[in-house]
C-alpha cells in the first residue's frame, strides 16, 4: 500500500514543465520558446520569448528569461530560484531576476522577485497541477515598478492532448491593471517535446485577441 500511494503522490506532484515553484533536477533542464500574434485597433503585435532553466544543485536552479515585444520593448534577465518548501501537499520557492528592459533601443536595469506556490491534485481519471506566482519587478533603473499575480493550471494527459489555463495580471504602481487570458493544448511530441496552441486574450487599456504558440523541451 505505501509503494501505491508514493506512485500515486509522485504522479499528482509531478511539476509542471515552467517550472515556478518546482526546481529543476541538478543536470537537467527544461527550455521554452514561444511567439504571440495579436491584433488590436491599432495595428499587429508580435511578441517573442524564451526562457530555459537548469538544475545546479537540488537546491538551486538557475536560468535565463528572454522577451521581444515587436520592436518597441523586452527584457533579458537570469534568474535564480530556491525552495522555501517542499512538502507533500505543496511547495513554495523564491526567484529573483537580474538584468535589464529596454524600450525602443533605450536599456536600463531591471530586478525581478518572485514568490511561487505550487501543487499536485488528482482526480479518480486524471492529474493536475497548479501554479501560482506573485511578482515585484523594478524597471527602467528603479523609475517603474510593477504588481504582477499569474496562475496556471494544467491537466497531465501522457501520450494525449492536455489542457492548459494561464491567467497574469499586473498593476504598474504609476498605471493601470491589465490582465491575459490564455486557454492552451499542449500537444506532445517525441524526444520530451510539447507543441503549446493556445488563444490569447489581453486587456491593456485596449483589448486584443490573438494566437499563441509555444515550443517546450526538456533536457
Amino acid at each position: 500500500m505505501r509503494t501505491v500511494y508514493a506512485a500515486c503522490l509522485a504522479l499528482l506532484l509531478a511539476p509542471p514543465a515552467d517550472g515556478g515553484a518546482w526546481l529543476e533536477a541538478p543536470g537537467k533542464g527544461f527550455a521554452a520558446a514561444s511567439a504571440a500574434y495579436r491584433q488590436t485597433g491599432s495595428g499587429a503585435i508580435r511578441e517573442l520569448g524564451f526562457y530555459a532553466a537548469y538544475g545546479i544543485t537540488p537546491k538551486l536552479t538557475l536560468g535565463v528569461d528572454l522577451n521581444q515585444n515587436a520592436d518597441i520593448s523586452g527584457h533579458a534577465m537570469i534568474i535564480a530560484r530556491l525552495p522555501l518548501r517542499a512538502g507533500e501537499s505543496y511547495r513554495l520557492a523564491i526567484e529573483t531576476g537580474f538584468g535589464g528592459n529596454h524600450y525602443r533601443g533605450q536599456w536600463a536595469l531591471m530586478q525581478r522577485t518572485t514568490l511561487s506556490y505550487g501543487r499536485g491534485f488528482g482526480t479518480g481519471r486524471a492529474s493536475g497541477w497548479l501554479a501560482i506566482d506573485a511578482a515585484y519587478e523594478l524597471r527602467n533603473s528603479g523609475l517603474n515598478a510593477i504588481w504582477k499575480l499569474d496562475a496556471t493550471i494544467g491537466l497531465n494527459r501522457p501520450g494525449k492532448a492536455a489542457p492548459m489555463l494561464q491567467v497574469e495580471t499586473a498593476k504598474p504602481e504609476s498605471g493601470r491593471f491589465s490582465y491575459t487570458l490564455t486557454p492552451s493544448l499542449r500537444y506532445p511530441l517525441p524526444a520530451g517535446r510539447e507543441l503549446i496552441v493556445g488563444l490569447e486574450h489581453r486587456s491593456a487599456g485596449n483589448s486584443s485577441l490573438g494566437l499563441k504558440l509555444g515550443l517546450w523541451q526538456k533536457f
